[in-house]
């Protein structure tokens, strides 16, 4: 089995915390980069990207991981590729 690189949109439920959520993602989940995307009127989302095994229930885990954390509104898998 070889690797996949999987990106997660996170979306706050509020920008007030966001700062925090971002904190929380990085030590909570550890992943292998994180961005800010701007959405609309002044929402910016967590792109977070991870390197994992191919394997069975690999992003539905990182995804049901980061739906956990405080301050989130939702998560949404964006892309799943080989590496």
């Amino acid at each position: 089995m070889g690797k996949v690189a999987v990106v997660l949109k996170v979306m706050p439920e509020s920008m007030e915390g966001f700062e925090k959520l971002k904190e929380d993602a990085v030590s909570q989940l550890k992943p292998y980069k994180v961005e800010e995307q701007p959405v609309a009127f002044g929402i910016v989302a967590l792109m977070l990207t991870f390197i994992v095994e191919d394997g069975a229930g690999g992003a539905d885990l990182l995804e049901e991981k980061a739906g956990k954390l405080p301050n989130v509104s939702g998560v949404e898998v964006v892309s799943m590729d080989r590496l």
